[in-house]
């Protein structure tokens, strides 16, 4: 049952906070607002609130940025009346729903985020700053020069931001670099 609509953020907090609903769903362009922002800061201020996110056409970007914020499922407004009652129902029982046109390979880039995510957290700044420069092509001696610091500390980071992300070799930590910077 549809127990109440909204227009903008305001009114959906408003909404929320009174009618306490099973699954709240937003449409990706608000009035006057962005839908997956307003969910980020639904999903702040009500960390249960469950969100799927519809938006007038499909982008797998926009998907991996809803699923990112918090949202259980992003679907396309032309999706099928028993996928978006499925949706519904999964995201009712906290799960999430993915939609039939997500392809595996984003899928699991978006999984693979929600996972090393929190472990992003767990690096310096300085560690932050070095990944971005790895994703931007930049050597060692680069990076050292770049930031004024020793090619033997730029490669010791590098070392500990492998260890805090479970990454075992240089392969592994360009392409995560580069993943990084994708998003």
């Amino acid at each position: 049952d549809v127990v109440g609509t909204a227009e903008n953020l305001s009114d959906s907090l408003e909404t929320i906070k009174a009618l306490k609903p099973d699954v709240f769903i937003v449409d990706v362009r608000l009035k006057n607002e962005n839908g997956i922002e307003a969910s980020k800061k639904i999903i702040k201020m009500y960390p249960s609130a469950k969100i799927i996110i519809l938006s007038g056409y499909f982008n797998e970007t926009l998907a991996a940025n809803a699923l990112s914020a918090g949202a259980k499922a992003f679907l396309s407004k032309s999706i099928a009346i028993s996928h978006l009652v499925a949706a519904i129902f999964h995201v009712a029982m906290n799960n999430r729903f993915y939609a039939p046109q997500l392809p595996d390979e984003v899928l699991e880039d978006i999984l693979v985020k929600n996972k090393t995510s929190k472990r992003l957290c767990a690096l310096t700044k300085r560690e932050q700053e070095i990944l971005q420069l790895i994703a931007k092509e930049h050597s060692t001696k680069d990076i050292a020069q770049m930031l004024g610091i020793s090619e033997k500390t730029v490669r010791n980071h590098k070392s500990n931001i492998m260890a805090k992300l479970g990454i075992t070799n240089q392969v592994g930590l360009i392409k995560y670099a580069y993943y990084m910077a994708m998003i």
